[in-house]
This record gives C-alpha cells, structure tokens and sequence, in this order.
C-alpha cells in the first residue's frame, strides 16, 4: 500500500469519474477470456487482509512504519525514480496502481515535476492518508478507488500513460489476477511506454536456506523454517508468484520485460510496451 504538506491554499483532489482499460492476457497454458468473471473462494489471510486494509487504525500504522519494515525498498525506490526521470514524461500523466498512503506517489510527483499522478487504491483510509499527502500538489495529483484483483472496473481518467508502476501490492492477487493487472497495466501505456513492478516473488523450498543466507545481510533478525515462512505468507494474505511467471505475464502482455534489480525475495520488473 502505498505527509501531508503545508503551505498555501490548494485545490482540492478530485475523484475522476471516466472509464479505464483492461484487456485479458492469457497464462502459461491456459486462456482468459475477456468478459467472463471468475467467482473464487478466496482464502483467509487474504479476506483478513483487506478487512484490516478498511480499517483506519490499519492504515495509520503503516503511515507512522513509513514502509521502514522492508530493507531493499530505499535503493528499489531511488531506481524507479531514475527510470521515472529518464522516460521523458515532462507533462504527461504517470499512474501509481496501489498507492497507498502516497508515500512513492509523494516522490514520483517531486521528480517530475510537471507530471500529472493518479494514484489507484482499494482501501478507503489509505486513500485519506494519500489525499493528505498529496494536496499541496493541487490537480497533478487524482485518486480513484479501485480493487486491482478487478482491473476493468477500476475508473480511470481516459488519457494516455506514460508510465505505470506499482510498488509492493501486486503479490497479494491470486496468479490469473496478477496476469490480468499486468495486461491491464501494459494496456494502459502507448508503445515505448514504460510499466515497473516492483514486489515479491516466491522463494523454493530447495533454495530457501540458501535465500536466508542472503536475506539475512539486510535482515539480521531473519530466521525459521520453510514451513513458517509459507505459514506467514498465508497469514498475511500474500501470495507471491515466481519470478519467470511474472516476467512470462509481462511479455505476454505486449511488454519487453527484464529484471533490473533482485535481492533476496524482492524484484524490481521493468517493461517496456512494444505493441
């Protein structure tokens, strides 16, 4: 999920009100059909989760961490920050799909700065906490509700992006929900625009203690078996795929895809829109 500044007199942030875009993107070895709704019993950490997310004592948690619990997030930020720059967005439009409490969104709008944000969350608090942040950036800065396990609902202001992120929000989808948003995202970029991931991947159990050696460089504190690591995923309702899996969805998607920074469990996917 993703301070509010003081200072003079703002206008205030809008609720667009138009339409988004979505296509469907087929997985490895199946189909997704445009259209058809799929009904799923979603598992429990994941209906706690998004109980918690409505809950405002929630959201002011993670606003007072400030996102400080996640060792690789500072260099994975300062890195989409340089591709922000460097893409050329000058005045055109960026979207952040899980915004959060702002805080990415906050420095995206200070890099670039005559950039228009809008920012995409399913949490009604977090939103509040983002409206806060982001009102000394007037009209440059537009939030809209909307659940990225159901991207063609989601309304958007209808305009080209140049670029499309999303930080540390996608692992909670289920697999076909992950590959629909990356469509969605790819969808929503013209050629040459620029789409990154940045999230986790899912760690093997045959490499699980190699990944705790290197995981522990950042995380001295990290410990446990492989049983309590799945245990605490499902707990906190998080669902990461692999890393060949997302890059697959991402390619399939119209996007040429890589990783340009990994540690541990942590990748930062980078696409580029090529049809």
């Amino acid at each position: 999920m993703a301070r509010s500044g003081e200072g003079r007199k703002t206008p205030a942030l809008t609720l667009p009100k138009k339409r988004g875009v979505s296509r469907a993107v087929p997985l490895p070895g199946r189909r997704i059909h445009p259209g058809n709704v799929v009904h799923r019993a979603r598992p429990r950490g994941y209906r706690r989760l998004v109980h918690q997310w409505q809950r405002p004592e929630t959201a002011a948690a993670w606003e007072a961490s400030g996102g400080a619990g996640l060792p690789t997030r500072a260099a994975q930020q300062e890195l989409l920050l340089a591709l922000l720059h460097e893409s050329r967005v000058g005045d055109g439009s960026v979207l952040d799909a899980g915004v959060g409490s702002g805080l990415v969104a906050e420095a995206v709008l200070e890099t670039l700065p005559r950039a228009e944000l809008v920012g995409v969350d399913f949490s009604p608090p977090m939103l509040d906490l983002a409206r806060d942040r982001l009102r000394r950036f007037g009209s440059r800065a537009r939030l809209c509700s909307g659940d990225l396990s159901r991207p063609a609902e989601i309304e958007l202001p209808r305009r080209r992006y140049g670029a499309v992120f999303s930080v540390q929000t996608l692992h909670h989808l289920d697999d076909t929900e992950k590959a629909a948003a990356f469509a969605w995202m790819a969808g929503l970029v013209d050629p040459g625009g620029l789409v990154v991931v940045i999230d986790r991947v899912r760690v093997e159990e045959a490499l699980f203690a190699d990944w705790q050696v290197a995981w522990r460089r950042v995380d001295p504190a990290a410990s446990g078996t492989y049983a309590d690591h799945v245990a605490g995923l499902a707990e906190a309702g998080d669902r990461p795929a692999t890393l060949g899996d997302q890059l697959d969805w991402m390619k399939a998607a119209g996007l040429a895809a890589c990783c340009l920074h990994l540690y541990g469990n942590r990748a930062m996917l980078v696409g580029r829109k090529t049809r």
